[in-house]
C-alpha cells in the first residue's frame, strides 16, 4: 500500500482499481480492506482484482492478532467454489463516509469488492478487461521458462494501466523490469536491489484510440444516469448492478409492477451445467450460475426470497459411473460445484424414483422469478435512494436521441418524452427490435437475433386426499431432464415446461398440461399417466382433473446460439458500408452506437435480452456486464466470454463467412 501511494491516491475518488497478482490466503486484501474502512475520506467504491492459481480461505486460526480480524470471518462466509475463472464477492456495503467534515449524501453508497481470479497470471491478465490504478505484482518463481513467461504479460500492463497508475514489483528479475519499462512505466528510486520491492509510474509516450468494443472511460457525474426500458428479471438485474456503481437509474415497464411477462412464472431453476470440453457455452454458464448462487443463496437461506437454496440434480441417462469419474479426473476442480450420483444414490436424495443417475449441482436451487425482481428493485434503492426512479404503465411507442442535448429520450405513442438519460439500455426481450427500428437510419443499429418462444407450465394443487397422496411425489430438492419438476411453498408441484416455436397462442391449453404431465411421470413425481386408470385394483391413481391445474403461458426471448445479448449495440451494415469501416471480424472492433466529448463517455445505446429459458440463471451475470459496458466498470467474465455475449457477435461471423 505505502509503495503505491495508499490510502492517500484512493481519497476523494469515486472509483479505485488494485490488482495483485497473489492472494494467499488473503492477508493483503484483508489489509486493503481494514485500511479502506478506517478511512474517513475513503474512495466509495474499491474493487480489488486478485489472481492466484490456488487461492485459500482466510485462517481463522491466528485471525485474532490482526487488525482485519473482523473481516477475515466475513470473506470466509462468502468464499466461492474454487472455479477456473472469476469470481465476484461483494465484501462490505459500508455506510458512506463524511467528507471534509460534511455529511455524506442522501442515496451515497460505498462498497468494496473482490474479483478473486482462479488461474494462472499469463492466463487471466491477458483476457482481463478493467482499467487499474495500482498494481501489486509478488515475485516470479525462479524456474526455468518463469521470468521470461512472466515479462511477456508484464510488457502488457499498459493495457490495463490507467493515467498515473503506479506498480510495486517484488523481487524483480532484470527482464521483469525490461518488461515494465516497455509497457511504459518509469522505475523509481530505489532501482533494481535483490530482495526488494522496486516502485514504478504509468507514464505512457503515446495513448492508442480506444477500441469501439473495448473498456471505454467512466462517465463525467452529470451523466452517469441510464435509461432502463423493460422491469423483467433482466431490466431489475440491469437497475441492481447499475446502482451498484452509483449510478442514476430510471426504470421503465408497461405493466403495473416488475416481472409481469416471462418473469412472472411462480418458480423456476437455477443451476450450472457439466460438458466434456468445458467449451464457451459451459464456462459461460458456470459462471453466471455462480453469480445468482453469490447474489442470492444468503437472501434465501434467511427466507427473504421464496425459494431452495439445497442444490439440484441434473439427470444424465447417457452418463455412466466411469465416464462421470473420467469427466472429473480431467476437470478436478468440477467436485466444488457437482457430485455425479447414481440411480439409486439420486433416487434417496431427489424422493423420486428417477429413471437414471445425474449430477447434483450443489450451487444450485430453484426460487420465485417475481419476488427476485422485487428484491432487487429494493435493495438497488436501498442503495441508490432517489436516484432510482421506477414508473409503472408506461408504453414506450419509439426512442430517438437527442443529439443537441446528448440524451436518449422514450416516447409514448403520442411522441410526448416520457423519460429521457444519456444512457438508454432495452431489457424488453424480442420487444426491444421493435423499438430499434424506430431509429433514423443514421442512427440504425444491427438486427437483434431474436425470437419469441411460447412456454406453458403446470402447477398441481396441493394435495389434500389421502388416496390421491401416493400417486403425487413432491421431489426434496428440483429435478431437471427432459423437462422439470419442483416443489413450490404450499405442498404444490409445478413441472413443465412446453418448447413452442412461432405459437403466439396466449391461453393456457390442456394438451401442453398432459405434456407437462408426462415429462413429470417420467421424472417420477407423478405417477398415473394421461387419464388415470380404470382397473379398479385400489392402486391406480385418480384421473387427471385438467380444469383443477393451474398454469401460465410466457414467451422466452431467445437467441440461435442459445447465450445473451449483452452489451452496447454495433452499427447497422449499412451505416459500416457508408463510413468504409474496414475492421470487421471481430466483434470487439465494430463501431458502437457510443457517444463521448472530450475523452469522457457521455452515454450509449445497450441491449440485455435473451436470457431465454434459464433467465434466473443468467440475471445476475448479465447485469454485472451490462453494467460494465456501460459504466466502464471492471468486466466480469474473460473478455473471450464477453465476446461470445457481445450483440455484435453475429455481424461480426457474417463479415468472416
Amino acid at each position: 500500500m505505502a509503495g503505491n501511494g495508499l490510502p492517500e491516491r484512493w481519497q476523494g475518488r469515486e472509483h479505485f482499481v488494485i490488482l495483485t497478482t497473489g492472494f494467499g490466503h488473503g492477508e493483503d486484501v484483508l489489509a486493503v480492506w481494514a485500511a479502506w474502512r478506517a478511512d474517513p475520506r475513503r474512495c466509495d467504491r474499491l474493487t480489488v482484482i486478485a489472481i492466484d492459481p490456488q487461492p485459500h480461505a482466510p485462517r481463522g486460526e491466528d485471525g485474532g492478532r490482526h487488525p482485519w480480524a473482523p473481516w477475515a470471518s466475513r470473506l470466509a462466509d462468502l468464499w466461492p467454489p474454487i472455479t477456473p475463472g472469476w469470481h465476484h464477492l461483494w465484501l462490505d456495503d459500508a455506510p458512506a463516509a463524511a467528507s471534509d467534515g460534511k455529511p455524506p449524501e442522501q442515496g451515497r453508497s460505498q462498497h468494496l469488492r473482490l474479483m478473486l481470479g482462479v488461474g494462472e497470471v499469463a492466463d487471466l491478465l491477458p483476457s482481463l478487461v478493467a482499467s487499474v490504478d495500482a498494481f501489486c505484482l509478488h515475485a516470479c518463481p525462479d524456474a526455468s521458462g518463469a521470468t521470461a513467461q512472466a515479462a511477456r504479460w508484464v510488457a502488457r500492463l499498459n493495457r490495463l494501466a490507467t493515467t498515473g497508475a503506479t506498480a510495486v514489483v517484488a523481487s524483480p528479475s532484470q527482464e521483469v523490469l525490461s518488461a515494465l519499462q516497455s509497457a511504459q512505466f518509469e522505475l523509481q528510486a530505489p532501482a533494481i536491489a535483490t530482495h526488494t520491492h522496486t516502485r514504478a509510474k504509468f507514464a505512457p509516450r503515446f495513448v492508442p484510440p480506444l477500441s469501439p468494443g473495448g473498456l471505454w472511460p467512466a462517465a463525467a457525474p452529470e451523466h452517469r444516469h441510464a435509461l432502463v426500458i423493460g422491469a423483467g428479471l433482466a431490466g431489475c438485474s440491469a437497475t441492481w448492478s447499475l446502482a451498484r456503481q452509483g449510478w442514476r437509474v430510471t426504470l421503465l415497464d408497461a405493466a403495473t409492477g416488475p416481472a409481469q411477462g416471462a418473469s412472472g412464472n411462480p418458480g423456476g431453476l437455477f443451476h450450472s451445467i457439466v460438458h466434456g470440453e468445458d467449451g464457451i457455452h459451459a464456462r459461460a454458464h458456470r459462471a453466471a450460475a455462480l453469480a445468482t448462487w453469490a447474489r442470492v443463496h444468503g437472501a434465501l437461506a434467511r427466507g427473504d426470497l421464496p425459494g431452495q437454496c439445497q442444490g439440484l440434480l441434473r439427470l444424465d441417462a447417457r452418463m455412466d459411473e466411469a465416464g462421470a469419474q473420467a469427466l472429473l479426473a480431467r476437470q478436478p476442480w468440477l467436485a466444488e460445484q457437482a457430485h455425479w450420483l447414481n440411480q439409486a444414490e439420486a433416487q434417496a436424495l431427489s424422493g423420486l424414483p428417477v429413471p437414471s443417475g445425474g449430477w447434483h449441482f450443489l450451487q444450485a436451487g430453484w426460487l420465485q422469478p417475481g419476488a427476485y425482481a422485487e428484491w432487487l428493485l429494493a435493495e438497488a434503492a436501498t442503495r441508490a435512494g432517489a436516484a432510482l426512479q421506477t414508473r409503472w404503465s408506461c408504453q414506450v411507442a419509439r426512442i430517438q436521441r437527442d443529439e443537441a442535448r446528448g440524451l436518449w429520450q422514450a416516447l409514448d405513442a403520442q411522441g410526448q418524452t416520457l423519460a429521457e438519460a444519456p444512457s438508454l439500455v432495452l431489457a424488453n426481450a424480442w420487444q426491444a427490435q421493435a423499438l430499434l427500428d424506430t431509429l433514423p437510419p443514421a442512427q440504425a443499429t444491427a438486427p437483434l437475433p431474436m425470437s419469441a418462444v411460447r412456454g406453458q407450465i403446470t402447477v398441481l394443487p396441493p394435495v389434500t386426499d389421502a388416496s390421491a397422496a401416493p400417486h403425487i411425489a413432491l421431489p426434496r430438492l428440483p429435478v431437471a431432464g427432459g423437462g422439470y419438476a419442483l416443489s413450490l411453498l404450499g405442498g404444490r408441484l409445478l413441472c413443465g415446461a412446453t418448447t413452442q416455436h412461432h405459437d403466439p397462442h396466449p391461453d393456457v391449453r390442456e394438451t401442453d398440461h398432459r405434456h407437462n404431465l408426462r415429462q413429470a411421470e417420467r421424472l417420477g413425481a407423478w405417477r398415473g399417466g394421461e387419464h388415470g386408470d380404470d382397473s379398479g385394483d385400489g392402486n391406480s391413481p385418480p384421473p387427471i382433473d385438467t380444469p383443477s391445474l393451474a398454469g401460465r403461458v410466457g414467451w422466452r426471448a431467445t437467441t440461435p446460439d442459445r447465450l445473451p445479448l449483452v452489451g452496447a449495440l454495433p452499427w447497422h451494415a449499412d451505416r459500416l458500408a457508408a463510413s468504409q469501416h474496414t475492421r470487421r471480424e471481430q466483434a470487439r472492433m465494430l463501431p458502437r452506437e457510443r457517444h463521448s466529448l472530450d475523452g469522457q463517455t457521455q452515454g450509449s445505446l445497450c441491449v440485455i435480452s435473451g436470457l431465454g429459458s434459464r433467465g434466473i440463471t443468467w440475471a445476475a451475470l448479465a447485469g454485472e456486464l451490462l453494467a460494465h459496458w456501460v459504466t466502464g466498470s471492471a468486466c466480469p467474465v474473460e473478455a473471450e466470454l464477453r465476446d461470445a455475449l457481445d450483440p455484435a457477435r453475429f455481424l461480426a461471423r457474417q463479415h468472416r463467412q
